[in-house]
């Protein structure tokens, strides 16, 4: 096995040479016969929408009848028609019927828009440990980066259900990456363990990375998801049977509003970064291509910096469109296979979605 160092700085290049983009470049993104679009014939009559509703239906729900599948009906008609107009209007990103098209916006931003209420908090006597520049910054950062290109260094896409677990699914896609580029071990850790154990109260009504690193700090490791799978809702803690699997001794803070030393940091490995007002329905239907909002003031999300980068040229023939690559907690169904490219360069406000309007933060690699 290479040693730790040595490892790091294979892995981080082969993530830098491998996202070098051209115009072939295939995007990440689930393929047409898995998505569900709209078109004009489909929302023509009651017996065309009804026929791609059920069509949904066996897709995304795969369950008996429910008692409310009129009343949901009614509402996917109307998301429906909302997904049809937003492809009709925009040429440079898709939509898509997701799982989220039976649900009204309040119902989705309930429980997967705010997952990480901005009252919690670190609290005082936390020391703050801030990232530290490297040797790139901020003028010889690479150009292109995505963790995705490297087999290993992140699991499979997570689905948190109705449960508001976003933040420890992050944090636990960041640990999973440390523990992979450090010592070349890929593991499921317990999101459960984090959403039961990591504070008092019912981690499916939200929380913040920081709770989870430092529960794994102070309980010196963290255990897989085999060993205390998740259930998608709040339980009580137990102990599960066996030793953690990892742990780790730190955590870093990247500094809010700098899109270079968010760069940097990511260069090296993902990072859990806090989203803002994500309950628009353009965000809600994301399909593919790079997203350029809206996002609006309400509510803040938890998910996955993995990378970034630049392409040539997309589908409207905009020339140079800079990117952030984010992996999310909504399962393969969303997004381009439960990841999203959200456009970068938006300086102002703390960047598109508010990326940058809040501290990044990452676990250290263990020593």
């Amino acid at each position: 096995m290479l040693p730790a160092l040595t490892m790091v700085v294979a892995l981080a290049a082969m993530a830098l040479t491998a996202s070098t983009p051209t115009a072939s470049t295939p995007t990440v993104s689930m393929p047409a016969a898995d998505k569900i679009y709209v078109s004009s014939e489909n929302i023509a009559s009651e017996e065309s929408m009804r026929n791609l509703y059920e069509r949904w239906y066996a897709l995304y729900r795969r369950d008996s009848e429910p008692s409310d599948k009129e009343k949901r009906f009614a509402i996917f008609k109307e998301e429906a028609r909302v997904v049809y107009e937003l492809n009709d209007d925009d040429t440079h990103v898709k939509y898509h019927l997701n799982l989220f098209a039976d649900m009204t916006l309040a119902e989705y931003a309930k429980s997967f828009a705010n997952c990480s209420p901005l009252k919690i908090r670190p609290h005082d006597n936390i020391k703050l440990k801030l990232h530290q520049p490297s040797q790139y910054y901020p003028d010889k950062l690479p150009l292109n980066v995505d963790w995705r290109t490297v087999d290993g260094v992140l699991t499979s896409v997570k689905t948190q259900g109705e449960c508001g677990s976003c933040w420890a699914i992050a944090a636990a896609g960041a640990m999973e990456s440390i523990h992979f580029i450090t010592n070349h071990k890929r593991t499921n850790l317990s999101v459960q363990e984090l959403v039961d154990c990591s504070f008092k109260g019912n981690g499916c009504e939200g929380g913040s990375a920081f709770q989870a690193f430092q529960y794994v700090i102070n309980k010196h490791g963290i255990h897989s998801s085999e060993q205390y799978p998740y259930v998608g809702n709040g339980s009580h803690c137990t102990s599960p049977f066996g030793l953690p699997v990892m742990s780790i001794r730190r955590y870093y803070y990247v500094s809010e509003r700098s899109e270079k030393m968010l760069m940097d940091a990511v260069h090296k490995a993902p990072v859990v970064i806090t989203l803002w007002g994500v309950n628009t329905t353009e965000f809600e239907y994301y399909s593919g291509g790079i997203f350029r909002g809206p996002c609006n003031d309400k509510g803040t999300h938890q998910a996955l910096l993995v990378g970034y980068g630049t392409v040539p040229y997309d589908d409207a023939n905009r020339s140079g469109v800079k990117y952030w690559v984010v992996k999310n907690s909504w399962g393969e169904s969303w997004g381009e296979r439960g990841y999203m490219r959200i456009e970068r360069g938006h300086r102002a406000g703390g960047g598109l979605c508010g990326i940058m309007l809040s501290p990044g933060l990452y676990p250290a690699h263990p020593e």
